[in-house]
């Protein structure tokens, strides 16, 4: 091929079209990374993938635009990009699905399916937020522990808290014992299901309030691996 055909293909793209495609793909970047925050759990939220899917959409936009129809350009970009090494641990595995749609975002805008590409990722970005407020595959309540220690040779063996447990709760089940210590102290460990009227730091105030108890913890556990003490 001439070197004047190939130089004149390189630039059959005008520079309002890479910025175009850049800017329609920043925006849908910004509107993925507002999906990402509304749907990812507070502990697993990072901000550097939250950047990424800008960067991700904005780039990828250009590399379609680079590419074009030509697959020698095509073959020379994986190429190219074959030596570059990935890291960095995903936390979340429902993080890669917004790394897609990312770079979804900026193949669409790339190769000019600005309007398709944009009711696509609208589409699938109000289906994640819909999917995580509607907790499909989820529990509607996460299990509830509760662990205290009480003295080893105590002859209640922790039927102290008995009356505090009957108030608060519809059910309970011990599911762990174990010595602290020279044996002096026992740790109780209780799966329980509360009333709904419960008040959880009502109820830990009260175990509290027994001498017996000591080091009382109520967990909160859900399905998404998070745990919070709520005394």
């Amino acid at each position: 091929m001439p070197l004047s055909t190939s130089l004149s293909d390189l630039m059959t793209i005008s520079w309002q079209t890479v910025l175009i495609g850049s800017g329609i793909s920043l925006g849908l970047g910004l509107f993925i990374a507002l999906m990402y925050r509304l749907v990812t759990p507070a502990v697993n939220y990072s901000v550097a993938i939250q950047q990424t899917l800008l960067y991700i959409a904005m780039i990828a936009s250009l590399v379609m635009l680079i590419i074009s129809n030509q697959l020698a350009r095509a073959f020379t970009l994986v190429g190219a990009l074959s030596v570059i090494r990935f890291r960095t641990p995903v936390k979340d595995t429902r993080d890669a699905s917004f790394v897609f749609l990312a770079l979804a975002a900026g193949m669409g805008s790339g190769v000019g399916l600005y309007v398709e590409t944009a009711i696509g990722i609208a589409f699938i970005g109000l289906a994640m937020v819909a999917i995580r407020v509607s907790r499909i595959g989820m529990r509607a309540k996460g299990e509830i522990l509760v662990k205290f220690t009480i003295p080893g040779g105590d002859a209640d063996d922790g039927v102290a808290h008995r009356e505090v447990f009957d108030r608060f709760l519809r059910d309970h089940r011990l599911i762990n014992t174990r010595s602290i210590g020279d044996g002096n102290r026992l740790e109780l460990t209780f799966l329980v299901k509360p009333l709904r009227s419960t008040d959880l730091v009502k109820f830990s105030r009260m175990l509290s309030s027994i001498g017996s108890l000591e080091r009382i913890a109520v967990i909160v556990c859900d399905d998404e691996g998070l745990t919070q003490n709520v005394f």
